[in-house]
């Protein structure tokens, strides 16, 4: 029998990483994995294949957000769609995410 979840596919790309599916309390692990070595240079997210996302996903992003901020460089929260902008919103944490 398949096991039920969300799936998150992370893609590497010459900017950053394309994400694709749900960003959620499943698959934030996945991704905060990924973000633990940051490159020495500012950096692109892409959600624009995200089709759902939590407060697990925020809090990955929030975080390497604020890591990157620290090194004097930057992360880009590209091609967000209208969901994971009102998430963004309604959390009050526009100031800690660059949704360029």
């Amino acid at each position: 029998m398949p096991e039920i979840g969300s799936t998150l596919d992370i893609t590497t790309t010459s900017r950053g990483w394309l994400l694709v599916g749900e960003l959620d309390a499943h698959t934030a692990g996945q991704l905060a994995e990924v973000l633990v070595e940051l490159p020495e240079r500012s950096v692109e997210v892409d959600v624009g294949g995200v089709t759902f996302m939590d407060s697990s996903g925020l809090r990955v992003l929030v975080d390497a957000a604020e890591r990157t901020r620290e090194r004097g460089r930057g992360l880009i929260v590209a091609n967000a769609p209208p969901s994971v902008r009102r998430l963004v919103e309604i959390s009050g944490l526009q100031s800690h995410l660059d949704l360029g």
